[in-house]
């Protein structure tokens, strides 16, 4: 038993000696003797400038870590102006002895006051492109491993000054797991925030929560090996939940009401590629369900775009008053109480379409297709129905409003043709079987497609 006993009287007293140097580094060592190698470090690992103006702090969180002041990193060195990141406070949990030789070893980093400024210039260079590219893999340096990144309060802007937008993301917070360079685990996200577009705010109140999958290295490159750089930036998400009140002009002045329920989705952001296996949007009571939607836009080409959806039945006076619009006064009160719609929608060579489609409108069935493209662009339609009582959709006659002006300018712009086709139908008053009824709409107006007047004369 001595034995046992002298090597725990032994490890006691490396404790001890531990919880010593702890101390004695905590609370006599400045650790601003260290900055310029934390500076270094962080450079070294970026590849960019790295400022620290703020004082350095030593705490036990739960092992030493470093807590810093304002701090930045900067630009690639094309663009000027505000640094690419920077924050109001920022805690570090990295292991100093590694530091001393160069190494960026990191706990949980926090952020809070974090700002994230994106940006695309005209040429279409990103300031964040080659972050990190100046470490060059030597034996001497290892590849940046973080156990986690907090962030509170973070705000993030993006401005492509090609295409002339700005986004804006507020209160951002974020949580994740830990994650190594080349081999980096799942991002857990639960963030609250706001949205500016060109200085108008477009959501509110939002609430988003997701899991996001970020590219791995090549499994044969070995442990902690860095993607290919030509290999394609795929983000895969998780279940995704995000809620939020829509503002924009013309819509509800106290917003719209949005849900986003989304089971998963693989998005390729160098080729613009993007898949997504079902997704539920909710507005206000109205339920909208799309399936296997495919988008495309690799390169110059044209975007594709492929999908089917769903629109439970809903009642059209409900949606139009959520979305602020006031719903028509009409000679039957309970018209357009309920309406649905389902199909499938294809994006190609310009031209976009639906086919095949079926709108429901109270007691009114119709099926065909629309679709719209061409230069300038052109909509056209073929709709089949069943029956449709057009008088319980016109104003009451005892209705004082202003007199009806027909809005040409407006409806010319659409610019539309096609064919509309009722079995039975009944207007004024009269009842008509086999209605034929074909329509062009463009900048002189609504009237019979004078290319078919064979057709103009069955419908009469």
């Amino acid at each position: 038993m001595r034995p046992l006993k002298w090597i725990l009287i032994a490890l006691a007293g490396l404790v001890a000696l531990l919880l010593a140097g702890v101390v004695v580094v905590t609370q006599w060592v400045d650790p601003d003797v260290f900055k310029p190698r934390i500076v270094a470090a962080l450079s070294k690992a970026t590849g960019r400038p790295v400022a620290l103006p703020g004082e350095l702090e030593l705490a036990w969180y739960p092992w030493l870590a470093l807590r810093t002041g304002e701090g930045s990193i900067g630009n690639a060195p094309a663009f000027t102006g505000p640094p690419l990141l920077a924050w109001r406070e920022a805690r570090f949990g990295a292991r100093l002895l590694p530091l001393l030789r160069g190494e960026l070893l990191l706990d949980r980093v926090r952020f809070d006051g974090l700002e994230l400024r994106l940006r695309r210039d005209a040429a279409g260079r990103a300031n964040w492109e080659g972050l990190g590219d100046a470490d060059d893999g030597s034996a001497g340096s290892r590849p940046l491993s973080l156990a986690g990144l907090d962030l509170r309060g973070a705000r993030v802007e993006f401005t492509d000054e090609g295409a002339g937008t700005r986004l804006q993301v507020d209160d951002l917070d974020l949580t994740t797991g830990p994650f190594t360079a080349g081999s980096p685990a799942p991002i857990d996200l639960e963030a609250a925030f706001a949205l500016s577009v060109g200085g108008q705010r477009w959501v509110e109140g939002a609430t988003l929560k997701t899991r996001v999958a970020l590219p791995a290295a090549d499994d044969n490159a070995g442990p902690g090996a860095a993607a290919p750089a030509d290999a394609p930036f795929v983000l895969a998400l998780g279940p995704t939940t995000f809620a939020a009140r829509l503002r924009a002009a013309g819509l509800a002045p106290a917003g719209v009401p949005m849900t986003l329920q989304l089971p998963s989705a693989t998005l390729d952001l160098d080729r613009s590629a993007y898949r997504v296996p079902s997704l539920q949007v909710a507005v206000g009571a109205a339920q909208l369900a799309l399936e296997a939607i495919a988008f495309d836009q690799p390169g110059e080409t044209p975007a594709r775009l492929a999908a089917g959806f769903s629109l439970a039945p809903t009642s059209l006076r409900a949606l139009l008053a959520t979305l602020g619009i006031e719903p028509p006064v009409t000679a039957d009160p309970k018209a357009l109480g309920s309406f649905a719609a389902e199909g499938r929608v294809a994006l190609a060579d310009g031209t976009l379409t639906i086919e095949p489609l079926t709108i429901v409108i109270d007691d009114t069935r119709l099926a065909g297709r629309v679709s719209r493209g061409g230069e300038p662009p052109l909509a056209e339609f073929t709709l089949a129905g069943n029956t449709m009582n057009v008088d319980r959709y016109l104003e009451p006659d005892d209705v004082e409003s202003e007199p009806f002006k027909f809005p040409g300018e407006a409806l010319g712009a659409l610019r539309a043709r096609g064919t509309l086709t009722l079995e039975n139908a009944t207007f004024d008053g009269l009842a008509f079987e086999g209605l034929v009824v074909r329509l062009l709409l463009d900048e002189q107006g609504l009237r019979g497609d004078p290319a078919a007047p064979a057709a103009r004369e069955a419908a009469k």
